[in-house]
């Protein structure tokens, strides 16, 4: 609670709002039975005065009528600070997540954080905005009317507390600690089993085309079954206890009932007495219901809240403070070694100088570190040893925006946005709309874009158009050209194209690498024997570095991945 609270920030005042609310609402709930007690005493007595009798009713209309109307002022104060703190917890969320490195991103999983992001912060909402009321209600009420109840007869008042008495032996065995284990346990199977979900959900062409069902695919189905099995366990070790806590509040009628009519037939208790502490006393112990059941989300959220904080307390990324780069955007890599996070080293003290206004070529082997290269430099995770640097200032004295700002990032996968053609241009940056229809021309795409239904407003995805893999990566060769960043990194970006779209894609080259410092990360060899120069990596290591004739004549690695790449053109079936 105290981290909820926490969280809330500045709408913390709006839930001590909906709290006090709710307190008072109490209060002005039990007053209708208090009333209803002295209109029976009243009834009761010699000569009953109905005029009396008809002021307690009016006054019990209109504090029933208060009560209602402080609970909905209560539930609105609380939603209004509800809907405000998930907002802005996940806004916080997506800020830290912009700020991690990606490996913290690939320990988990879409499945694991869509949990997080979407399931876990919408309870959150949800206990603020219903629970927190009902929780400052539900142990106010029992607090109140035991009070009262003790000022009128003591001895009923502590028979009334034998139930809550029972109950606080009762609930420990529900909750112990081997029992909260096993709730951790059913959270994580859950963030499992989502993981699992969305990976079967995107293998879906791949599971059919081996003719496996939900079932028959041994991860999905395991997830599914061993979840089964953690709620089944739970609910058997805790049924046992649940039902004797719920004959206790079931039957707090019992003690109230054999003591009052003890008192009432031996020591002349008065009716209306027994009445009210039948009424009040049993009455009173129905919040202890809903109390249980807070206590069961308490424990789901106090789950969900831990993984909001590993991720908000996550280590970022160190950041400097300088917010511009020098005027030099030459390249250096500095001795530069680094692993993937449980794995062995993807690059061994890498040295090598790119020039400003250069192009240079990375070649290698699959698996020879080319595309952790190009993403150290977009610093998408920091190295271990050794420096990269940037006009000879090391990247991680650089702000992260200003870094972002001055390197431009074309990726083998292509990602589209579900949202306008236009806007996945844009992707947020300031720019008028004739800048953008210019960096889509120069990306070879304006043609295809004019063409669909609501030309640039058309919308991508599954309410939308698709579109082939060769024109998404125009799309993005159109954001880099748009962004006009001095540094440019290609990843590969004509891996999925047919010959046509290859085409495009080259004319569009000529139009992107003016004037900037580029990186090119190759597998076609014939694409790259024009660069600067060319740095042949292998297994994590720099090979050897010259232009396309010298590695033919002195690299070994290089020769036989052009011989390679000759023979594959020759290939037929």
């Amino acid at each position: 609670m105290a981290r909820l609270l926490q969280i809330a920030g500045s709408r913390k005042r709006l839930l001590v709002l909906s709290g006090i609310l709710a307190v008072v609402h109490a209060l002005l709930a039990l007053t209708p039975y208090l009333l209803i007690y002295a209109i029976i005493r009243s009834l009761l007595g010699p000569g009953p005065d109905m005029a009396l009798i008809r002021y307690y009713i009016v006054w019990a209309i209109a504090c029933v009528t208060g009560a209602y109307m402080l609970l909905y002022a209560s539930g609105m104060a609380s939603h209004v600070a509800a809907f405000n703190i998930l907002y802005e917890l996940r806004k916080q969320m997506a800020d830290k997540l912009g700020k991690l490195p990606l490996g913290f991103i690939n320990r988990n999983n879409s499945g694991v954080l869509k949990k997080i992001l979407a399931d876990d912060i919408e309870r959150i909402e949800n206990f603020i905005a219903h629970t927190i009321p009902d929780f400052v209600k539900c142990a106010a009420m029992p607090l109140i009317t035991l009070g009262y109840l003790f000022t009128v007869d003591w001895r009923l008042a502590l028979a009334s507390c034998v139930p809550i008495i029972l109950v606080a032996v009762s609930v420990p065995l529900m909750f112990n600690k081997k029992k909260m284990a096993m709730l951790t346990d059913y959270h994580n199977s859950l963030e499992h089993m989502n993981a699992v979900v969305v990976e079967y959900i995107r293998a879906m062409p791949v599971v059919r085309i081996f003719g496996h069902t939900g079932e028959s695919f041994d991860r999905y189905s395991n997830a599914v079954f061993h979840f089964r099995k953690m709620v089944d366990a739970f609910i058997r070790r805790t049924s046992v206890a649940y039902g004797v806590f719920s004959s206790f509040v079931s039957n707090a009628t019992l003690p109230v009932l054999a003591v009052g009519l003890y008192f009432y037939f031996r020591n002349g208790l008065e009716l209306p007495v027994l009445f009210l502490f039948l009424i009040l006393g049993v009455g009173y112990i129905r919040p202890l219901f809903a109390l249980h059941n807070l206590g069961a989300q308490l424990s789901v959220i106090n789950h969900g809240v831990k993984r909001l904080d590993e991720i908000l307390f996550e280590h970022e990324q160190e950041t400097g403070g300088n917010e511009r780069l020098p005027d030099d955007f030459s390249i250096r890599f500095d001795n530069v070694s680094f692993s993937y996070e449980g794995k062995r080293e993807a690059l061994s003290h890498v040295s090598f100088k790119v020039l400003q206004g250069t192009v240079t070529a990375l070649v290698g082997p699959s698996g020879a570190g080319k595309s952790t290269v190009g993403q150290l430099i977009a610093r998408f995770w920091d190295v271990k040893e050794g420096r990269i640097l940037i006009g000879g200032t090391d990247i991680r004295q650089i702000s992260p925006e200003r870094l972002m700002a001055d390197v431009s990032f074309v990726f083998q996968d292509s990602f589209m946005f579900g949202q306008s053609i236009y806007e996945n241009v844009r992707m947020g940056m300031d720019k008028t709309e004739e800048e953008i229809i210019a960096a889509a021309k120069a990306a070879r795409c304006h043609d295809f874009i004019a063409a669909l239904p609501h030309g640039y407003q058309t919308r991508w995805g599954s309410r939308g158009v698709h579109l082939s893999g060769g024109e998404q990566q125009r799309i993005q060769l159109a954001r880099a050209i748009l962004k006009d960043a001095p540094i440019l990194v290609l990843d590969e970006a004509t891996a999925f194209s047919d010959p046509e779209n290859e085409y495009l894609i080259r004319q569009a080259f000529s139009k992107l690498i003016e004037n900037k410092t580029v990186i090119v990360i190759a597998h076609r060899l014939s694409t790259i024997v024009d660069s600067d120069q060319i740095i042949v990596i292998d297994k994590g290591t720099v090979a050897d570095i010259g232009e396309h004739a010298e590695l033919l004549d002195n690299c070994e690695v290089y020769r036989q991945l052009w011989h390679a790449h000759i023979r594959a053109k020759e290939f037929t079936i």
